[in-house]
């Protein structure tokens, strides 16, 4: 068995055991814990211009019956007034609590007849801080003793938030009791989530995948939403905070639909699998968090509306990419289908209650995110196993390429320093240093020379493209070209045109660049030819330096390419560079190139420095301007520096 799956059985033992410790608790008498349902006797009218205040209220006849025991308002604008016209039906009202099952009010105040004829209001709600309430509660409690008997109530509710809630009448002691039956139920969930939350965490220490950056972000965000939407954020955390408390639910909800998005995008992998609607991810998600921005700012009733169209929106949109994934057979697609497919459902569901289309009752507004959320992480836990075992093999696979890259980058190494010179040339009056270092072991430059006698020279530098087995090859046959060129040493052209002949056809589809020089120190002449190299530059003894750069094709890609020759006399004191294209094209840390200007400069600082110390110093020069050293280079570095004595 994969170890990864072993913390979703604990869970899930976990689950089971609390499982029965609970049952008890649910077993108890449902009518008690109900108390008395008065939902339905009372009336409504929503005053739409806000005008109307007590007692005015009680003039007005055109109240509406409620007929559900659970009322949806959704965002209707305007002051919710309810009415109970008769309160004679209910028996000892001094021994009941008004209890109104809402989590998420701005404002209710409640005015009703005392004993001595007085009309009293009492006030609740966000509005009103949690330690100035009859009792501190995530829902909203007033106190009847003072009432009464027979005395009509008015409730007046108003809030920028979706308005649903039912009405009981419920004695402290049963009030106690359901609290407690609650709150258990509530600690498994929310203490599922931690678990959740706190497993996933260590897990991403050791994949590292943006996946679960994600994933963390939408399980904190849906915690602090739940306990947002059940009341649990305004009793616990910000109790006296009329802000913090309206901003809960349109914040942390448009947060983690932010990251569910951004999530269900990489994991479902949509950029990749369906790029013509992965754009719909990217705007969903910007939107999101634009909710979240408005919320922050104040915007409460345009972003609580706004976080219920979107999730309405992404919960569609989630749903056909999953239809379709399954329809191709996407492995991750059927582990994401099951673990969300409900939660995705239920918040269409919810969406569509919050707008107030459908009746809906407390099981939905306090149960129904709850049951779909911990079922849908708890499956989803596997889905995250089943990623890890993936990762761990496609680690191992890339542990095992990487060593047979290296087995690779040896042989390749040892290819190409094995057919190198292995001494560096002597021709009379003329003093070499040649400096060759493959990239991180692997050779894609190389040089050869021939030398018939003790006044002539032809020095020949190439750079294959690509690298490992394959350059070097390319490289063995470049130096096999090089010798049936042997007669021609006193042309660059006849070299270079003569070596395309014979590897034109054989290296495809690789090619390689090369620079060629022929010196003749009894003719006193330098003769240069290029290949789609890199130029060369010839130092005179004054300081003057000439860029020799002549035209002429890369070689083994055409079948005939143009060669043109620079000649210059050779003067006592010249110098001499050839270069890949390595030299140039290293960069420091900030993405600047050395580049053609630093080496000339650097060729007119150090004019006068001995030959034997050249190449030493160039490096130096590299390395200080790269900030690192040379052998952690990306690319092959390869020069040849010439000077006449």
């Amino acid at each position: 068995m994969s170890r990864s799956i072993l913390p979703v059985r604990s869970f899930f033992l976990f689950l089971l055991c609390h499982s029965f410790f609970l049952l008890p608790i649910l077993g108890e008498d449902k009518n008690e814990l109900d108390g008395l349902k008065i939902t339905e006797q009372f009336y409504y009218k929503i005053d739409t211009k806000k005008f109307l205040e007590f007692p005015e209220i009680q003039n007005q006849a055109d109240f509406t019956p409620i007929q559900e025991t659970f009322v949806n308002f959704g965002f209707d604008t305007g002051n919710l007034w309810l009415k109970l016209p008769d309160s004679k039906s209910f028996p000892n009202l001094e021994s009941y609590l008004l209890f109104i099952n809402a989590q998420n009010i701005d404002s209710i105040q409640i005015f009703y007849q005392t004993k001595s004829d007085e009309w009293k209001e009492d006030r609740s709600g966000h509005i009103f801080p949690m330690s100035k309430r009859y009792l501190p509660h995530r829902n909203f409690i007033f106190d009847l003793k003072e009432i009464k008997y027979g005395s009509p109530i008015y409730i007046k509710v108003n809030s920028d938030i979706s308005i649903q809630f039912s009405i009981r009448l419920i004695q402290e002691k049963t009030l106690h009791t359901e609290d407690y039956t609650k709150q258990w139920i509530y600690g498994l969930f929310f203490g599922s989530l931690c678990l959740i939350f706190l497993y996933n965490i260590a897990v991403s220490f050791f994949v590292r995948d943006i996946n679960y950056f994600y994933y963390l972000g939408y399980v904190l965000t849906f915690g602090f939403g739940q306990l947002s939407l059940l009341g649990f954020w305004s009793y616990f955390f910000v109790p006296e905070s009329f802000y913090l408390k309206r901003i809960g639910i349109p914040f942390f909800f448009s947060l983690c639909l932010y990251f569910f998005i951004r999530f269900s995008t990489h994991f479902l992998r949509i950029k990749k699998r369906f790029p013509k609607i992965h754009r719909i991810s990217t705007v969903l998600s910007w939107i999101a968090l634009g909710n979240t921005i408005l919320a922050v700012f104040g915007g409460i009733r345009a972003a609580s509306i706004g976080v219920t169209w979107i999730t309405l929106v992404v919960c569609s949109y989630l749903l056909v990419v999953l239809v379709s994934g399954l329809r191709k057979k996407i492995r991750s697609y059927y582990y994401f289908f099951w673990a969300f497919a409900f939660l995705l459902l239920s918040g269409v569901l919810y969406a569509i209650l919050k707008m107030g289309v459908l009746p809906t009752s407390e099981f939905f507004e306090e149960m129904l995110f709850p049951f779909a959320s911990l079922g849908d992480l708890v499956i989803f836990s596997f889905a995250l196993a089943d990623r890890i075992q993936i990762l761990r093999q496609e680690k191992d696979k890339a542990i095992a390429q990487i060593a047979n890259l290296h087995k690779e980058r040896t042989i390749s190494r040892d290819i190409l320093m094995q057919s190198l010179p292995k001494q560096i040339p002597k021709v009379e009056g003329l003093n070499i240093q040649i400096f060759i270092l493959p990239m991180k072991d692997v050779g894609g430059d190389f040089y050869e020379y021939y030398s018939p006698n003790s006044n002539e020279i032809g020095l020949l530098l190439c750079d294959v493209s690509g690298h490992g087995i394959p350059a070097s090859l390319i490289s063995a046959m470049g130096k096999v070209a090089f010798t049936t060129q042997k007669e021609n040493l006193f042309s660059p052209k006849r070299v270079l045109e003569g070596m395309n002949r014979v590897l034109f056809g054989n290296c495809s589809p690789q090619y390689l660049t090369a620079s060629y020089v022929y010196l003749n120190t009894s003719a006193t002449v330098w003769r240069f030819g290029r290949a789609g190299h890199p130029s060369s530059y010839l130092q005179r003894k004054s300081g003057e330096i000439i860029k020799i750069h002549p035209k002429g094709r890369i070689v083994g890609a055409f079948p005939e390419i143009q060669i043109e020759e620079e000649s210059y006399q050779v003067l006592a004191g010249d110098r001499v560079l050839l270069l890949s294209d390595g030299v140039l094209e290293s960069f420091d840390p900030y993405g600047q190139m050395y580049g053609e200007g630093r080496l000339i400069e650097f060729l007119r600082t150090y004019r006068d420095l001995p030959s034997s110390l050249f190449k030493t110093k160039l490096i130096q020069d590299l390395e200080s301007f790269c900030k690192r050293e040379i052998k952690e280079w990306d690319d092959d570095i390869t020069f040849i520096f010439l000077e006449l004595i």
